[in-house]
């Protein structure tokens, strides 16, 4: 009889419970097994077979959208630095370390360089980009120690690289493990200029890596309009104060004639006429920061393409402005001449005319 009755107690307060509070016994009744696939990369929602699947545990870096400038004045337009996000992958990680593998095999001079006297830089770059990715994108890459030394896994390709002091090209696994491509620059004591010593351009825009190592920023930018006038006495001096806590951004933007990321000659007219089809926005993210062991500035690329058939309404208008903005020798320096009147036109036929404000 006490066993019935306390049977009968029980039963009767879980009756009361569920009755009360059905979300208590919800979990035992609707148990389903724990989805441990951590969130997406965003922007690219539907994964092709050529596309990568990147699981992140904080958001994925956003690149900004275009928008329109205010001014046509020559400018470095530096922003703080997103630590959180200064090396980024995507959903085209996969396409593209295919296509820098393959460089670094059939054109290695053309897109790594090392002088003399780079390699401790070198190393100190490999250092800050393997402790940034196997901490940011744990489930991803890690560091393991080995008898002849520690090595980096990426569960990405299936690739193991050795790291640390034995390590003969540091800058080269670097372009292998990032979506980055990653320049040294040391700053001559006697002159005060900074020059490009070290290299891993896989993706260049325009311009030969061994014809420029060792160049001065100077005349790296020698074809650049203005540069010498308008930014360079402000970027040696930029640099002279800069320090891994002040590391900042900023991005650049070109229009192409090809898909091609590695692009090692300026833009030239194409054998065939051009349509807004064969037009691809090409932006860069460019980071600049101090390793604080070597003192050098690392400056590195991070390159985006789209086609400009894929942009909204709003990046239309945003395009239009800022390349209707640019001074004249800049456009003639971005080859506007060849790709102007075409993109020009596609424009005003997506967006309408450009209004014109008359001042009263």
């Amino acid at each position: 009889m006490v066993f019935l009755a306390i049977t009968f107690f029980i039963l009767l307060t879980l009756c009361i419970l569920l009755a009360i509070l059905p979300s208590l016994l919800h979990p035992l009744l609707f148990w389903k097994p724990f989805n441990h696939e951590k969130s997406s990369d965003a922007r690219r929602p539907s994964l092709g077979t050529t596309e990568t699947k990147i699981t992140q545990e904080v958001a994925p870096y956003q690149f900004p959208p275009l928008r329109p400038k205010s001014s046509s004045r020559m400018a470095m337009g530096l922003k703080r630095l997103d630590h959180s996000n200064w090396l980024t992958l995507d959903s085209s990680y996969l396409s593209e370390h295919a296509l820098r593998l393959s460089l670094l095999s059939s054109r290695h001079a053309d897109v790594v360089q090392c002088l003399p006297g780079s390699m401790a830089s070198c190393q100190e770059v490999l250092g800050l980009v393997t402790s940034f990715l196997s901490t940011r994108f744990p489930q991803h890459y890690s560091i393991v120690t080995k008898a002849d030394g520690p090595y980096i896994e990426n569960r990405l390709t299936s690739e193991t690289y050795l790291i640390g002091e034995k390590c003969e090209n540091p800058i080269e696994v670097a372009a292998k493990l990032a979506m980055e491509d990653f320049n040294v620059l040391v700053r001559d004591p006697e002159t005060g200029e900074y020059h490009l010593r070290a290299s891993a351009t896989l993706f260049p825009a325009g311009w030969k890596l061994q014809e420029r190592i060792g160049y001065s920023m100077a005349r790296l930018h020698g074809p650049v309009p203005a540069w010498k006038e308008k930014l360079g006495a402000n970027v040696n001096k930029y640099f002279d104060h800069l320090s891994s806590k002040t590391a900042m951004e900023r991005t650049n933007l070109f229009i192409q004639t090809t898909q091609d990321l590695f692009q090692d000659a300026p833009e030239s007219p194409p054998p065939k006429p051009l349509t807004p089809s064969n037009l691809m926005v090409r932006r860069e993210r460019q980071a600049f920061m101090r390793l604080e062991k070597t003192d050098a500035v690392l400056f590195t690329v991070r390159t985006y393409m789209q086609p400009v058939t894929e942009l909204g309404e709003e990046e239309i208008i945003a395009l239009r402005s800022q390349i209707l903005g640019w001074e004249e020798e800049v456009r003639l320096y971005k080859g506007y001449k060849i790709w102007g009147d075409i993109l020009m036109g596609w424009c005003e036929e997506m967006v309408g005319e450009l209004e014109v404000k008359v001042k009263e």
